[in-house]
Protein backbone atom coordinates (compact mmCIF):
# COMPACT_ATOMS: atom_id res chain seq x y z
CA UNK A 1 0.00 0.00 0.00
CA UNK A 2 1.59 3.39 -1.12
CA UNK A 3 1.08 6.81 0.64
CA UNK A 4 -1.08 8.04 -0.46
CA UNK A 5 -3.22 5.42 -0.50
CA UNK A 6 -2.99 5.05 3.11
CA UNK A 7 -3.51 8.79 3.78
CA UNK A 8 -6.93 8.39 1.64
CA UNK A 9 -7.97 5.72 4.51
CA UNK A 10 -6.83 7.95 7.36
CA UNK A 11 -9.75 10.56 5.77
CA UNK A 12 -10.01 13.35 8.55
CA UNK A 13 -7.96 11.95 11.17
CA UNK A 14 -6.63 15.62 12.50
CA UNK A 15 -10.12 16.18 13.46
CA UNK A 16 -9.99 13.32 16.63
CA UNK A 17 -9.13 14.83 20.36
CA UNK A 18 -5.45 15.20 21.91
CA UNK A 19 -2.02 15.84 20.37
CA UNK A 20 -1.39 15.57 17.14
CA UNK A 21 0.14 12.53 17.43
CA UNK A 22 -2.10 11.01 19.61
CA UNK A 23 -4.84 12.28 17.11
CA UNK A 24 -2.71 9.89 14.25
CA UNK A 25 -2.63 7.28 16.87
CA UNK A 26 -6.31 6.78 17.19
CA UNK A 27 -6.64 6.67 13.40
CA UNK A 28 -4.02 4.30 12.77
CA UNK A 29 -5.71 2.33 15.55
CA UNK A 30 -9.17 2.44 13.98
CA UNK A 31 -8.00 1.46 10.47
CA UNK A 32 -6.14 -1.89 12.02
CA UNK A 33 -9.45 -2.69 14.45
CA UNK A 34 -11.47 -1.97 11.22
CA UNK A 35 -9.70 -4.39 8.92
CA UNK A 36 -8.81 -1.75 6.38
CA UNK A 37 -5.62 -2.63 6.33
CA UNK A 38 -4.73 -6.41 7.52
CA UNK A 39 -2.50 -7.85 9.24
CA UNK A 40 1.20 -8.33 7.99
CA UNK A 41 0.71 -5.19 6.01
CA UNK A 42 4.05 -2.78 5.87
CA UNK A 43 3.20 0.54 6.97
CA UNK A 44 4.27 3.38 5.11
CA UNK A 45 8.27 4.58 6.06
CA UNK A 46 7.85 7.11 9.25
CA UNK A 47 9.54 9.84 6.73
CA UNK A 48 7.52 8.88 3.70
CA UNK A 49 4.27 9.23 5.47
CA UNK A 50 4.95 12.16 7.36
CA UNK A 51 5.66 14.05 4.35
CA UNK A 52 2.29 12.84 3.02
CA UNK A 53 0.71 14.03 5.78
CA UNK A 54 2.80 17.16 5.92
CA UNK A 55 3.31 16.92 9.22
CA UNK A 56 7.01 16.34 11.14
CA UNK A 57 8.52 13.12 11.19
CA UNK A 58 8.82 13.13 15.04
CA UNK A 59 5.02 12.97 14.66
CA UNK A 60 4.65 9.74 13.05
CA UNK A 61 7.69 7.84 15.08
CA UNK A 62 5.47 9.01 18.30
CA UNK A 63 2.53 7.17 16.74
CA UNK A 64 4.45 4.23 15.71
CA UNK A 65 6.00 3.96 18.92
CA UNK A 66 2.61 4.44 20.86
CA UNK A 67 0.95 1.41 18.70
CA UNK A 68 3.76 -0.76 19.18
CA UNK A 69 3.76 -0.60 23.00
CA UNK A 70 0.11 -1.31 22.82
CA UNK A 71 0.89 -4.12 20.28
CA UNK A 72 -1.04 -3.32 17.36
CA UNK A 73 2.07 -3.37 15.43
CA UNK A 74 5.88 -4.36 15.53
CA UNK A 75 8.97 -2.10 14.57
CA UNK A 76 11.37 -4.17 13.21
CA UNK A 77 14.90 -2.41 12.87
CA UNK A 78 15.80 -2.17 8.94
CA UNK A 79 12.62 -3.58 7.70
CA UNK A 80 10.02 -1.33 8.76
CA UNK A 81 6.60 -0.88 10.97
CA UNK A 82 4.15 -4.22 10.30
CA UNK A 83 0.40 -4.79 11.81
CA UNK A 84 0.18 -7.10 14.02
CA UNK A 85 -2.29 -10.39 14.32
CA UNK A 86 -5.11 -9.90 16.96
CA UNK A 87 -4.53 -11.91 20.13
CA UNK A 88 -7.11 -15.01 20.53
CA UNK A 89 -10.63 -14.87 20.65
CA UNK A 90 -10.50 -11.04 18.75
CA UNK A 91 -10.72 -10.70 15.40
CA UNK A 92 -10.57 -7.81 12.59
CA UNK A 93 -13.82 -6.82 10.67
CA UNK A 94 -13.62 -7.58 6.96
CA UNK A 95 -10.97 -5.73 4.56
CA UNK A 96 -13.01 -2.82 2.51
CA UNK A 97 -12.30 -3.32 -0.93
CA UNK A 98 -9.07 -1.65 -2.71
CA UNK A 99 -11.81 0.92 -5.05
CA UNK A 100 -12.03 2.51 -1.10
CA UNK A 101 -8.89 3.64 -1.73
CA UNK A 102 -9.88 6.50 -4.30
CA UNK A 103 -13.24 6.97 -2.56
CA UNK A 104 -13.89 10.40 -0.96
CA UNK A 105 -13.35 10.78 2.78
CA UNK A 106 -17.05 10.38 4.25
CA UNK A 107 -17.62 12.52 7.16
CA UNK A 108 -19.21 11.82 10.87
CA UNK A 109 -22.23 14.57 12.00
CA UNK A 110 -19.74 15.92 14.49
CA UNK A 111 -16.89 16.14 11.26
CA UNK A 112 -19.31 17.70 9.28
CA UNK A 113 -20.11 20.66 11.93
CA UNK A 114 -16.51 21.14 12.74
CA UNK A 115 -15.28 21.20 8.66
CA UNK A 116 -16.35 22.78 5.61
CA UNK A 117 -16.25 20.40 3.39
CA UNK A 118 -15.31 21.42 0.06
CA UNK A 119 -14.99 17.81 -1.60
CA UNK A 120 -18.71 17.46 -1.62
CA UNK A 121 -20.19 17.38 -5.11
CA UNK A 122 -23.95 17.47 -4.87
CA UNK A 123 -26.21 20.33 -4.81
CA UNK A 124 -28.66 21.32 -2.60
CA UNK A 125 -32.76 21.82 -3.96
CA UNK A 126 -33.45 24.87 -5.95
CA UNK A 127 -34.71 27.86 -3.71
CA UNK A 128 -36.75 28.51 -6.90
CA UNK A 129 -37.93 24.54 -7.54
CA UNK A 130 -41.89 24.99 -5.74
CA UNK A 131 -42.61 22.49 -3.23
CA UNK A 132 -45.83 21.51 -5.31
CA UNK A 133 -43.21 19.64 -7.83
CA UNK A 134 -42.75 17.14 -4.68
CA UNK A 135 -46.50 16.54 -3.72
CA UNK A 136 -48.41 13.49 -5.08
CA UNK A 137 -52.10 14.15 -5.90
CA UNK A 138 -54.89 11.89 -5.54
CA UNK A 139 -55.16 10.71 -9.01
CA UNK A 140 -51.19 10.28 -8.71
CA UNK A 141 -51.22 8.23 -5.88
CA UNK A 142 -54.19 5.61 -7.58
CA UNK A 143 -52.24 5.59 -10.97
CA UNK A 144 -49.54 3.92 -9.27
CA UNK A 145 -51.77 1.50 -6.97
CA UNK A 146 -53.00 0.04 -10.23
CA UNK A 147 -49.35 -1.33 -10.99
CA UNK A 148 -49.05 -5.08 -10.25
CA UNK A 149 -45.72 -6.38 -9.18
CA UNK A 150 -42.28 -4.97 -9.92
CA UNK A 151 -40.82 -2.70 -12.29
CA UNK A 152 -37.07 -3.59 -13.04
CA UNK A 153 -37.09 -1.54 -15.84
CA UNK A 154 -38.99 1.41 -14.41
CA UNK A 155 -42.19 2.72 -14.47
CA UNK A 156 -43.18 3.59 -18.01
CA UNK A 157 -44.61 7.07 -17.59
CA UNK A 158 -41.16 7.84 -16.64
CA UNK A 159 -39.48 5.45 -19.47
CA UNK A 160 -41.74 7.72 -21.63
CA UNK A 161 -40.77 11.21 -20.63
CA UNK A 162 -37.36 10.66 -20.83
CA UNK A 163 -37.82 9.06 -24.43
CA UNK A 164 -39.07 12.01 -25.57
CA UNK A 165 -36.28 13.86 -23.49
CA UNK A 166 -33.81 12.28 -26.07
CA UNK A 167 -36.09 12.85 -29.39
CA UNK A 168 -35.54 16.78 -28.44
CA UNK A 169 -32.05 16.02 -29.38
CA UNK A 170 -33.43 14.27 -32.57
CA UNK A 171 -32.30 10.58 -31.46
CA UNK A 172 -35.92 8.78 -31.83
CA UNK A 173 -35.73 6.89 -28.46
CA UNK A 174 -38.62 4.51 -27.44
CA UNK A 175 -39.50 3.56 -24.11
CA UNK A 176 -38.20 0.25 -24.26
CA UNK A 177 -34.76 1.61 -24.71
CA UNK A 178 -34.77 3.15 -21.29
CA UNK A 179 -34.24 1.47 -18.00
CA UNK A 180 -34.26 3.81 -14.59
CA UNK A 181 -31.84 3.23 -12.55
CA UNK A 182 -31.14 4.21 -8.67
CA UNK A 183 -28.96 6.96 -9.76
CA UNK A 184 -26.45 7.14 -12.29
CA UNK A 185 -23.73 5.51 -9.76
CA UNK A 186 -25.78 2.42 -10.28
CA UNK A 187 -26.34 2.81 -14.02
CA UNK A 188 -22.65 2.87 -14.43
CA UNK A 189 -21.94 -0.12 -12.28
CA UNK A 190 -24.31 -1.94 -14.36
CA UNK A 191 -22.88 -1.05 -17.72
CA UNK A 192 -19.13 -2.24 -16.61
CA UNK A 193 -20.50 -5.34 -15.10
CA UNK A 194 -22.17 -6.24 -18.57
CA UNK A 195 -19.28 -5.72 -20.55
CA UNK A 196 -16.03 -6.33 -18.13
CA UNK A 197 -14.39 -8.96 -16.81
CA UNK A 198 -11.33 -9.43 -14.51
CA UNK A 199 -8.40 -7.59 -15.89
CA UNK A 200 -9.75 -6.95 -19.59
CA UNK A 201 -9.12 -3.11 -20.92
CA UNK A 202 -11.19 0.05 -20.42
CA UNK A 203 -10.49 3.00 -22.05
CA UNK A 204 -11.56 6.62 -19.96
CA UNK A 205 -10.57 9.67 -19.82
CA UNK A 206 -8.19 10.66 -17.35
CA UNK A 207 -8.90 12.77 -15.01
CA UNK A 208 -12.54 11.50 -14.69
CA UNK A 209 -14.91 10.92 -12.09
CA UNK A 210 -13.66 9.14 -9.01
CA UNK A 211 -17.39 7.40 -8.83
CA UNK A 212 -16.33 5.22 -12.33
CA UNK A 213 -13.19 4.44 -11.12
CA UNK A 214 -14.12 2.81 -8.09
CA UNK A 215 -16.46 0.47 -10.10
CA UNK A 216 -14.11 -0.18 -12.07
CA UNK A 217 -11.35 -1.21 -9.78
CA UNK A 218 -13.77 -2.80 -7.67
CA UNK A 219 -14.76 -5.19 -10.84
CA UNK A 220 -10.76 -5.62 -11.57
CA UNK A 221 -10.57 -4.10 -14.71
CA UNK A 222 -7.21 -2.63 -16.06
CA UNK A 223 -7.66 0.90 -17.06
CA UNK A 224 -6.27 2.64 -19.64
CA UNK A 225 -6.23 6.26 -19.49
CA UNK A 226 -6.35 8.90 -21.96
CA UNK A 227 -4.65 11.90 -21.40
CA UNK A 228 -6.81 15.42 -22.06
CA UNK A 229 -5.04 18.58 -22.63
CA UNK A 230 -7.27 22.07 -22.64
CA UNK A 231 -9.98 20.61 -25.27
CA UNK A 232 -10.47 17.23 -23.71
CA UNK A 233 -9.02 14.11 -25.24
CA UNK A 234 -7.51 13.84 -28.89
CA UNK A 235 -9.44 11.66 -31.21
CA UNK A 236 -6.58 11.18 -33.29
CA UNK A 237 -4.55 9.66 -30.36
CA UNK A 238 -8.11 7.53 -29.05
CA UNK A 239 -8.12 5.58 -32.68
CA UNK A 240 -4.84 4.61 -32.03
CA UNK A 241 -5.03 3.61 -28.44
CA UNK A 242 -8.16 1.72 -29.50
CA UNK A 243 -6.05 -0.23 -32.41
CA UNK A 244 -3.03 -1.00 -30.30
CA UNK A 245 -5.12 -2.05 -26.99
CA UNK A 246 -8.09 -3.82 -28.14
CA UNK A 247 -10.83 -2.14 -25.21
CA UNK A 248 -13.60 -3.66 -24.34
CA UNK A 249 -15.56 -0.78 -23.29
CA UNK A 250 -14.69 3.24 -23.70
CA UNK A 251 -15.97 5.23 -21.56
CA UNK A 252 -15.86 9.28 -21.31
CA UNK A 253 -18.15 12.36 -20.37
CA UNK A 254 -18.58 14.29 -22.97
CA UNK A 255 -21.35 16.98 -21.72
CA UNK A 256 -19.58 19.22 -18.92
CA UNK A 257 -16.91 16.69 -17.86
CA UNK A 258 -16.38 15.86 -14.15
CA UNK A 259 -13.60 17.37 -12.59
CA UNK A 260 -12.39 19.60 -15.52
CA UNK A 261 -16.19 20.69 -16.91
CA UNK A 262 -14.94 20.63 -20.16
CA UNK A 263 -17.70 20.17 -23.38
CA UNK A 264 -16.08 17.67 -25.92
CA UNK A 265 -16.51 19.30 -29.72
CA UNK A 266 -18.69 17.94 -32.13
CA UNK A 267 -15.59 16.73 -34.76
CA UNK A 268 -14.44 14.54 -31.48
CA UNK A 269 -18.18 13.43 -30.72
CA UNK A 270 -18.92 12.58 -34.43
CA UNK A 271 -15.49 10.33 -34.32
CA UNK A 272 -16.33 8.61 -31.29
CA UNK A 273 -19.73 7.69 -33.11
CA UNK A 274 -18.00 6.52 -36.15
CA UNK A 275 -15.44 4.39 -34.00
CA UNK A 276 -17.99 2.72 -32.28
CA UNK A 277 -19.77 1.62 -35.10
CA UNK A 278 -16.43 0.66 -37.05
CA UNK A 279 -14.78 -1.25 -34.58
CA UNK A 280 -18.21 -2.88 -32.33
CA UNK A 281 -16.72 -0.68 -29.05
CA UNK A 282 -19.15 -0.11 -26.76
CA UNK A 283 -19.51 3.27 -25.56
CA UNK A 284 -20.43 4.59 -22.04
CA UNK A 285 -21.85 8.14 -22.47
CA UNK A 286 -21.97 9.79 -18.92
CA UNK A 287 -24.29 12.58 -19.60
CA UNK A 288 -24.94 13.74 -15.28
CA UNK A 289 -24.01 16.92 -15.77
CA UNK A 290 -25.97 17.73 -19.69
CA UNK A 291 -28.20 20.18 -18.25
CA UNK A 292 -25.98 21.92 -15.28
CA UNK A 293 -25.24 25.03 -17.77
CA UNK A 294 -23.24 27.96 -17.39
CA UNK A 295 -23.47 29.38 -20.52
CA UNK A 296 -23.85 27.54 -24.24
CA UNK A 297 -26.78 25.11 -24.60
CA UNK A 298 -25.61 21.51 -24.16
CA UNK A 299 -24.99 19.03 -27.81
CA UNK A 300 -26.33 16.76 -28.72
CA UNK A 301 -24.89 13.50 -26.88
CA UNK A 302 -22.73 10.62 -28.94
CA UNK A 303 -25.14 8.52 -29.62
CA UNK A 304 -27.51 10.93 -31.65
CA UNK A 305 -24.20 11.29 -34.34
CA UNK A 306 -24.45 6.96 -34.95
CA UNK A 307 -27.79 5.36 -34.03
CA UNK A 308 -26.60 1.84 -35.62
CA UNK A 309 -23.58 1.96 -33.06
CA UNK A 310 -23.19 0.42 -29.15
CA UNK A 311 -23.46 3.86 -27.23
CA UNK A 312 -25.29 3.66 -23.99
CA UNK A 313 -26.18 6.95 -22.93
CA UNK A 314 -26.23 7.79 -18.90
CA UNK A 315 -28.43 10.74 -17.64
CA UNK A 316 -29.61 11.77 -13.82
CA UNK A 317 -31.96 14.44 -12.41
CA UNK A 318 -30.06 14.81 -8.76
CA UNK A 319 -27.00 16.82 -10.07
CA UNK A 320 -29.68 19.48 -11.82
CA UNK A 321 -32.79 19.34 -9.36
CA UNK A 322 -31.24 17.74 -5.81
CA UNK A 323 -29.27 14.97 -4.12
CA UNK A 324 -31.81 13.58 -2.49
CA UNK A 325 -33.88 12.87 -5.82
CA UNK A 326 -31.98 9.42 -6.68
CA UNK A 327 -32.82 8.47 -10.37
CA UNK A 328 -30.73 8.06 -13.05
CA UNK A 329 -31.15 6.51 -16.70
CA UNK A 330 -29.68 4.38 -19.51
CA UNK A 331 -30.41 4.80 -22.86
CA UNK A 332 -29.06 2.51 -25.64
CA UNK A 333 -30.47 -0.37 -28.23
CA UNK A 334 -33.45 -2.52 -27.29
CA UNK A 335 -31.40 -5.82 -26.90
CA UNK A 336 -28.80 -4.25 -24.45
CA UNK A 337 -31.20 -2.57 -22.20
CA UNK A 338 -32.95 -5.99 -21.69
CA UNK A 339 -29.67 -7.78 -20.41
CA UNK A 340 -29.13 -4.38 -18.20
CA UNK A 341 -32.22 -4.99 -16.92
CA UNK A 342 -31.87 -8.70 -16.34
CA UNK A 343 -28.27 -7.94 -14.45
CA UNK A 344 -30.54 -5.35 -12.48
CA UNK A 345 -32.75 -7.48 -11.01
CA UNK A 346 -30.07 -9.60 -9.56
CA UNK A 347 -30.11 -7.03 -6.74
CA UNK A 348 -32.58 -4.26 -7.43
CA UNK A 349 -36.44 -5.77 -8.32
CA UNK A 350 -37.58 -1.71 -9.65
CA UNK A 351 -36.44 1.59 -8.03
CA UNK A 352 -38.70 3.27 -5.99
CA UNK A 353 -42.23 4.19 -7.88
CA UNK A 354 -42.57 7.13 -5.73
CA UNK A 355 -39.27 8.63 -6.30
CA UNK A 356 -39.74 7.68 -10.45
CA UNK A 357 -43.73 9.20 -9.59
CA UNK A 358 -41.68 12.73 -8.61
CA UNK A 359 -39.24 12.36 -11.41
CA UNK A 360 -41.65 12.61 -14.07
CA UNK A 361 -43.18 15.41 -12.48
CA UNK A 362 -39.79 17.71 -12.38
CA UNK A 363 -39.35 16.48 -15.77
CA UNK A 364 -42.33 18.54 -17.30
CA UNK A 365 -40.56 21.56 -15.75
CA UNK A 366 -36.90 21.02 -17.43
CA UNK A 367 -36.59 23.81 -19.01
CA UNK A 368 -37.74 26.51 -16.11
CA UNK A 369 -35.34 24.37 -13.75
CA UNK A 370 -32.75 24.15 -16.14
CA UNK A 371 -32.54 28.27 -16.41
CA UNK A 372 -32.97 28.64 -12.61
CA UNK A 373 -29.87 26.55 -11.93
CA UNK A 374 -28.33 28.49 -14.53
CA UNK A 375 -28.50 31.69 -13.11
CA UNK A 376 -28.01 30.55 -9.05
CA UNK A 377 -24.26 29.02 -10.80
CA UNK A 378 -23.50 31.98 -12.57
CA UNK A 379 -23.25 34.15 -9.92
CA UNK A 380 -21.71 31.74 -7.93
CA UNK A 381 -18.66 31.17 -10.41
CA UNK A 382 -18.16 34.97 -10.46
CA UNK A 383 -18.07 35.08 -6.71
CA UNK A 384 -15.61 31.79 -6.69
CA UNK A 385 -13.39 33.29 -9.44
CA UNK A 386 -12.88 36.87 -7.50
CA UNK A 387 -12.02 34.59 -4.66
CA UNK A 388 -9.41 32.31 -6.09
CA UNK A 389 -7.82 35.33 -8.51
CA UNK A 390 -7.60 37.31 -4.79
CA UNK A 391 -6.15 34.59 -2.49
CA UNK A 392 -4.63 32.49 -5.12
CA UNK A 393 -2.75 34.54 -7.01
CA UNK A 394 -0.67 31.59 -8.57
CA UNK A 395 -2.93 29.14 -8.93
CA UNK A 396 -4.25 28.57 -12.49
CA UNK A 397 -7.54 27.04 -14.17
CA UNK A 398 -9.38 27.21 -17.87
CA UNK A 399 -12.93 28.51 -16.89
CA UNK A 400 -15.43 25.45 -16.60
CA UNK A 401 -18.21 25.30 -19.77
CA UNK A 402 -21.09 23.59 -17.75
CA UNK A 403 -21.15 21.46 -14.26
CA UNK A 404 -19.78 23.39 -10.63
CA UNK A 405 -16.49 22.76 -10.07
CA UNK A 406 -13.24 24.99 -10.70
CA UNK A 407 -10.47 22.22 -11.65
CA UNK A 408 -7.67 24.40 -9.78
CA UNK A 409 -3.82 23.92 -10.50
CA UNK A 410 -1.18 24.57 -7.98
CA UNK A 411 1.87 25.82 -8.93
CA UNK A 412 4.15 23.28 -7.41
CA UNK A 413 3.74 20.86 -4.08
CA UNK A 414 1.28 18.13 -3.80
CA UNK A 415 -2.54 18.45 -3.63
CA UNK A 416 -2.35 15.27 -1.49
CA UNK A 417 -0.15 16.78 1.31
CA UNK A 418 -2.13 20.58 0.90
CA UNK A 419 -5.30 18.28 1.81
CA UNK A 420 -3.45 17.63 4.68
CA UNK A 421 -2.83 20.79 6.17
CA UNK A 422 -6.05 22.23 4.61
CA UNK A 423 -7.72 19.57 7.09
CA UNK A 424 -6.27 21.08 10.32
CA UNK A 425 -7.39 24.71 8.82
CA UNK A 426 -10.79 23.52 8.76
CA UNK A 427 -11.62 22.68 5.51
CA UNK A 428 -11.81 19.13 3.25
CA UNK A 429 -10.84 19.33 -0.20
CA UNK A 430 -10.68 16.44 -3.22
CA UNK A 431 -6.58 16.37 -4.47
CA UNK A 432 -6.56 15.13 -7.99
CA UNK A 433 -5.44 12.21 -7.86
CA UNK A 434 -8.92 11.28 -6.63
CA UNK A 435 -10.02 11.86 -9.66
CA UNK A 436 -6.76 9.84 -11.32
CA UNK A 437 -6.60 7.13 -13.59
CA UNK A 438 -3.04 6.25 -13.20
CA UNK A 439 -2.48 8.44 -9.16
CA UNK A 440 -1.15 11.70 -12.11
CA UNK A 441 -2.74 14.79 -11.45
CA UNK A 442 -1.07 15.76 -7.99
CA UNK A 443 -0.76 19.20 -8.43
CA UNK A 444 -4.39 19.50 -8.90
CA UNK A 445 -7.65 19.96 -6.26
CA UNK A 446 -11.30 20.07 -7.23
CA UNK A 447 -13.67 22.93 -5.87
CA UNK A 448 -16.82 23.13 -6.02
CA UNK A 449 -19.16 26.41 -6.36
CA UNK A 450 -22.22 25.67 -5.37
CA UNK A 451 -22.15 27.16 -1.95
CA UNK A 452 -24.01 29.97 -0.16
CA UNK A 453 -21.72 33.07 -0.05
CA UNK A 454 -21.12 33.13 3.97
CA UNK A 455 -19.89 29.20 3.13
CA UNK A 456 -17.38 29.91 0.20
CA UNK A 457 -15.73 33.45 1.85
CA UNK A 458 -15.30 31.46 5.29
CA UNK A 459 -13.55 28.09 3.20
CA UNK A 460 -11.68 30.13 1.09
CA UNK A 461 -10.48 32.15 3.87
CA UNK A 462 -9.55 29.01 5.85
CA UNK A 463 -8.04 27.65 2.40
CA UNK A 464 -5.55 30.47 1.73
CA UNK A 465 -4.71 30.34 5.58
CA UNK A 466 -3.62 26.77 4.78
CA UNK A 467 -1.97 27.69 1.81
CA UNK A 468 0.46 30.26 3.38
CA UNK A 469 1.04 27.50 6.15
CA UNK A 470 1.85 25.05 3.26
CA UNK A 471 3.95 27.07 1.41
CA UNK A 472 5.88 27.82 4.59
CA UNK A 473 7.48 24.20 4.61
Amino acid sequence: MDSQQFVLLLGPWTTRQGPLYRRLTSALHTLILRGDIAPGTRLPAERVLAEALAVSRSTVIAAYRLLEQEHWIELIQGSGAFVCSLPFGRTYASPVPPASFKAPWHLSQTQEEQLIDFSVGTPGPLTEMPASLFHLSGPDIEQMMTQRGYTPQGWRPLRQALASYYRHWNLPTSAEQILVTTGAQQAISLIATLYLQRGERVLLENPTYFGTIDVLRALRAQLLPLAMDVTGIDRFTLRKQVRETSPRLLIVSPTFQNPTGMLMPFSVRQDIAQLSKETKLPVLEDLTFADVLLEQESPPPIAAYEQKATILSVGSLNKLFWAGLRIGWVRGPEPIIERLTHLKETSDLGTGLISQALALQVLQHLDSLRRARQNELQQKLKLITELVSTSFPTWTWRPPEGGYFLWLRLPDGNALEFAQVALRHGVVISPGTLFSVDNSHQTYIRLPFLFDEETLREGMRKLAQAWETYTMF
